[in-house]
């Protein structure tokens, strides 16, 4: 699913330029040198200490967690591996009502829908 993403989103051209592997990114990562890594995963501060490695200084990582008590544990974790600059945000999805003059927010907000957390690594 990735690899057709990639080509899907960025041109097949793209291909050449990601790699896309299949494995456990808790047990580390070979790769070094990495200008991004982005997490979409349920611990992503199990992944912190393999990316501070893979990473060259002034890399960013960038993580998507859905309860603020990920994002916590996260940033805490950032810290201790070098990573600064860190800003956690919440996301938010709020309609609009567009009709002619009527112009309004919907009266329906989804108040939230998660928390992504960026950071550079300094060290």
């Amino acid at each position: 699913r990735a690899t057709k993403n990639v080509a899907t989103f960025l041109g097949p051209d793209a291909l050449e330029r990601y790699s896309v592997e299949c494995r456990d990114v808790y047990e580390g990562i070979d790769e070094t040198d990495l200008d991004r890594v982005v997490l979409d995963l349920p611990e992503p501060w199990r992944v912190v200490k393999h990316a501070a490695r893979a990473m060259h200084r002034g890399g960013i990582l960038v993580a998507y967690t859905p309860q603020i008590t990920q994002a916590v544990q996260l940033r805490h974790e950032l810290s201790a591996q070098g990573f600064g600059m860190v800003d956690t945000i919440e996301v938010l999805n709020r309609g609009w009502h567009i009709e002619g003059q009527s112009v309004r927010p919907d009266h329906r907000m989804v108040a939230h829908t998660g928390f992504l957390t960026h950071s550079r690594l300094l060290s």
